[in-house]
């Protein structure tokens, strides 16, 4: 069974759909000790390392790892380096130059990295990446999936890399028809009586004001200004925007609920 090591494993998404997949997670890595908390409360097995991948070392991980199996390294570094709001190069070379050190420390068999589209446009990052994987004896194929066409009722894309000492092509999604915001929540109560993790947002007066004059799907700003979809609400019969960080906040993008 191949064995894998997720860096910036987050609250274990990613280990989540490896296990899945029937990957072995043996180790997963991130700073934020919140993170620690989820992972290691709903995920068992994998030994957590609270550190900062910038300061992990091969050594310290290969104590966790059957050196007799194949080794999977995954994961992406934060997307907030390369996205268009973040215009500082030596950032976003620092955020894959530790990824790419324990990809030659530990010379895993494969590696998958993922991140957000805008990578590619930050040619001093992406063209390290591409060039020391090359460099370390591996095949690369890359491309730009959508979540949609894996059943995921969201709006998101990700470029997915995925590298091998031979080559490895990148999955297909199965799903034609993308999942609704309806198929995805359109079940839940309005009062967050007995659902884990459902809770609905104390809206202000001006904000409550505000959503009540939109019926779903529609703006309270004109397309073509900037930053749109503040202040709106998700349609029904449409996949969800790209959910973020924010999206506890009406104000930072069409979060609103349709109802």
């Amino acid at each position: 069974m191949l064995q894998c090591i997720d860096l910036y494993a987050g609250a274990g998404g990613l280990s989540l759909g490896l296990m899945e997949a029937g990957v072995d997670v043996r180790v997963a890595v991130d700073l934020d000790l919140d993170c620690e908390r989820t992972y290691t409360t709903n995920i068992s097995g994998p030994v957590f390392i609270q550190s900062c991948v910038h300061e992990i070392t091969a050594k310290s991980i290969k104590k966790h790892l059957d050196r007799e199996r194949p080794l999977l390294l995954a994961g992406g570094p934060p997307c907030q380096l390369f996205s268009r709001l973040n215009k500082n190069p030596s950032q976003q070379s620092e955020g894959v130059r530790s990824y790419m050190r324990l990809v030659r420390d530990l010379t895993p068999a494969y590696v998958v990295f993922e991140n957000v589209p805008a990578i590619m446009r930050r040619q001093k990052a992406w063209s390290f990446v591409l060039r020391s994987l090359r460099g370390y004896g591996y095949e690369v194929s890359f491309g730009v999936l959508k979540a949609t066409a894996f059943g995921v009722p969201q709006q998101r894309e990700r470029l997915i890399v995925v590298a091998g000492r031979q080559h490895v092509g990148l999955p297909v999604g199965s799903f034609d028809s993308p999942r609704t915001v309806r198929e995805a929540i359109g079940h839940l109560p309005d009062k967050p009586i007995t659902i884990l993790n459902h809770k609905t947002m104390k809206l202000s007066p001006e904000n409550l004001e505000r959503i009540k004059t939109l019926r779903h799907g529609e703006n309270s700003r004109v397309y073509g200004q900037s930053f749109a979809d503040s202040y709106a609400r998700m349609a029904w019969d449409k996949p969800a925007p790209t959910i973020t960080t924010k999206c506890i906040s009406f104000s930072n993008g069409r979060f609103g609920h349709p109802k």
